[in-house]
């Protein structure tokens, strides 16, 4: 048996590239701490840098033979664990924006607005009831529950690619509809 340890990390990408999946342990095993306290540094967060660094290394497993161009593999995955944290940032605050306006903006509707919110949210439960109930469900976690394409994924056990083509269908559908209302109001 070979001892792994040995080789630099231009040699177990190499051997990565060939499928070796104890070279990728071993890579993984060299540099994932650093990483972590990388992600750390920034977001404090135990499971949030956890999850970075898995999906880097994820990523990077699913990408071995397309990643020939590196030349410090160390180097490679602080950059790719940084960019994955600032994305996981602005995708939070973004999510945290969003709510707060949300928030406010229900607190100031009058008692007519709030009869059309209802009414409008009644339509829009009515067309999520009518699409396929996968699509629905996924739907209703994104929009009612708040979660992520990953936890989605995660929950159903289901690809975040199949997670966002479900939601992009569901709100395609739901804009022409919205469009269609919006024709017939307009009518009256």
């Amino acid at each position: 048996m070979q001892n792994y340890s040995v080789f630099s990390d231009q040699e177990l990408m190499e051997m990565i590239r060939k499928d070796d999946d104890v070279a990728f342990e071993m890579l993984y095993q060299r540099h994932w701490q650093k990483l972590y306290q990388s992600a750390f540094n920034v977001c404090r967060d135990r499971e949030i840098c956890m999850d970075v660094c898995q999906d880097v290394f994820i990523w990077f497993w699913e990408h071995r033979n397309s990643v020939s161009f590196i030349n410090t593999v160390h180097s490679y995955l602080l950059t790719a664990v940084k960019y994955k944290m600032i994305s996981y940032i602005r995708k939070d605050k973004v999510r945290a924006n969003f709510l707060m306006i949300a928030k406010d903006l229900s607190e100031s509707y009058t008692i007519e607005e709030n009869i059309q919110v209802k009414e409008l949210q009644a339509i829009i439960a009515r067309f999520v009831g009518a699409l396929p109930e996968k699509c629905g469900e996924i739907f209703k976690m994104s929009r009612n529950e708040h979660l992520s394409n990953k936890e989605i994924a995660g929950k159903l056990g289901i690809s975040e690619k199949t997670v966002e083509n479900q939601i992009t269908i569901a709100l395609r559908k739901l804009k022409g509809s919205l469009g269609n209302l919006r024709c017939w109001l307009m009518l009256m």
